[in-house]
């Protein structure tokens, strides 16, 4: 992962804490938010921290769908 995530509030280390539980689970995650909050950033954190990290990543912005 070419960045890492940096960040001590309770509420961010909450989500990378959630971020390290999902991680194992083969199973599609929807990562919601409001706009500019880092699902991206998310998305591909969970990515690289799964047993698929050497596979592609399918991210897709649902607001383009509408």
């Amino acid at each position: 992962m070419k960045q890492n995530l940096i960040g001590e509030s309770p509420a961010f280390l909450a989500v990378l804490d959630k971020v390290s539980q999902l991680a194992p689970i083969e199973r599609p995650v929807l990562i919601i938010g409001e706009r500019g909050t880092g699902k991206e950033l998310i998305a591909q954190r969970l990515h690289y921290l799964s047993k698929r990290w050497d596979k592609p990543l399918l991210s897709l912005n649902c607001a383009t769908l509408s």
